[in-house]
């Protein structure tokens, strides 16, 4: 798809904090759209796919809660993610996840944000933020405002001490973080471990790929 995403449409009622993060990611080649709820995201979200693209989202508690993927479920496009999971093939099954992130949208959450606008994700395979990187052709990362922190530091430990913890226990991990409730870096390892691959989004040099859709209340973890 070659149709760039357009200027942010729902900026009404903006936060300050959410209005400086905006002008910080614009600095880096990344928009930003605001909407106040749920319901008005997934409106924006659906407005910026067109009919017939193919979609892939990554694994996201945000999207689920919003009701994002019973929209998508039932939107005019070419949703990869219910083909990907139907292939039992475990080979087979890694090749049609590598294929996914190429769709022409990609869609998926946020671990971190900093208020000058790096964005840290961290995945077990490394799926989801090859697609985050370069390969899929548009993104669109939805985050409840709870997501934004201080600083680099910050962000790194609200993936491993909050993201992670809570991703390990709601998949039923056997990690040292979903047994503590802290990360042990140095003692996970083994496929259970969920953060195996972190990327640090610090700037975006193709013109309209990445839009962040920063939600007015806290989703996800």
């Amino acid at each position: 798809m070659d149709a760039p995403i357009q200027p942010p449409v729902r900026d009404k009622g903006m936060p300050q904090a959410v209005a400086v993060l905006k002008r910080e990611l614009e600095r880096r080649g990344i928009g930003l759209a605001y909407c106040a709820d749920g319901a008005s995201a997934v409106d924006y979200l659906l407005s910026r796919i067109p009919v017939g693209a193919t979609v892939m989202n990554g694994g996201s508690t945000t999207l689920e809660r919003i009701g994002f993927l019973d929209a998508l479920e039932d939107g005019p496009y070419d949703w990869l993610r219910p083909r990907v999971k139907a292939v039992s093939d475990p080979e087979e099954r890694v090749r049609a996840r590598r294929r996914a992130t190429i769709a022409d949208y990609f869609v998926g959450g946020i671990n971190a944000i900093t208020e000058a606008g790096e964005i840290v994700n961290a995945d077990g395979s490394g799926n989801r933020i090859s697609a985050y990187a370069f390969g899929a052709g548009r993104v669109l990362l939805v985050a409840g405002v709870n997501k934004i922190v201080p600083d680099i530091a910050a962000a790194f430990e609200r993936l491993r001490n909050v993201a992670a913890v809570q991703e390990c226990r709601h998949l039923g991990m056997n990690t040292p973080c979903a047994l503590t409730g802290r990360c042990d870096n140095a003692a996970c390892r083994g496929p259970d471990r969920q953060c195996g691959k972190v990327l640090v989004i610090e700037n975006e040099k193709i013109p309209g790929r990445i839009c962040v859709v920063m939600v007015g209340a806290a989703l996800g973890y």
